[in-house]
């Protein structure tokens, strides 16, 4: 039985988030996803900046819970958001696309903070002692 720890949950989240915006492209075809990796270091250090906003959220909200499952919540929520996002934003469809890489991070708040309100109710359902 493998034991997660709240440290290793918060490196799967950091990675997740990390990875997520170029794994969400990934069903459209190579075409789709080179519209995030066919940029100069600049633009994926400003995609980087900004998604941390997302996975930052989950990370710190973390630090209000005692058991790692109750993680789960806020990063399906929050996350699913932000694969959602990433898979349908056309960054060649309109010149002004590219600012909606700025909100994604920002409306995927609402997701994490409704995932964080049930993590919080989960953790604290698991923290209560059972009656003898």
């Amino acid at each position: 039985m493998v034991v997660m720890t709240m440290r290793k949950a918060r490196l799967i989240v950091m990675l997740v988030g990390i990875l997520l915006p170029y794994a969400a492209r990934l069903p459209h075809g190579i075409g789709w996803l080179a519209q995030y990796t066919d940029t100069g270091i600049g633009a994926w250090l400003f995609l980087g900046a900004f998604n941390a906003i997302a996975w930052g959220a989950i990370i710190a909200i973390s630090l209000l819970y005692k058991r790692p499952s109750s993680l789960w919540a806020p990063a399906l929520l929050g996350f699913g958001f932000l694969a959602f996002a990433h898979y349908s934003l056309d960054l060649a469809a309109d010149a002004q696309a590219a600012v909606a890489l700025v909100f994604i991070p920002i409306y995927a708040l609402v997701p994490i903070a409704i995932g964080a309100i049930v993590g919080y109710f989960m953790d604290r359902a698991a923290r209560v002692p059972s009656a003898a």
